[in-house]
């Protein structure tokens, strides 16, 4: 699913960038914002230091509950959701 990102969102912000880490490790974000993210965050010891630790407990997640699988019904409420909230955003 990718995720169109607005005309007027800047990666060379710290705070974009990390406001839109989960997206851009979940592949959920267009080529153009990856590559930018991806250049913002080889240049930035912060914001890669913020990215391992969050790439580190996404791997965690996955790993200890990785065979899970949500049902049918709460991940079509869960879907519904977040699109509504992307549309608000």
């Amino acid at each position: 699913m990718n995720v169109d990102r607005p005309e007027d969102e800047s990666f060379d912000d710290c705070e974009q960038v990390l406001k839109r880490v989960y997206e851009f490790l979940d592949n959920e974000i267009d080529a153009a914002s990856g590559d930018a993210i991806r250049r913002h965050i080889a240049m930035c010891e912060p914001c890669l230091d913020k990215f391992d630790a969050e790439e580190a407990v996404k791997s965690l997640v996955h790993r200890c509950c990785g065979g899970e699988v949500a049902p049918s019904h709460l991940r079509m409420k869960i879907v519904t959701q977040l699109t509504v909230l992307r549309k608000t955003l």
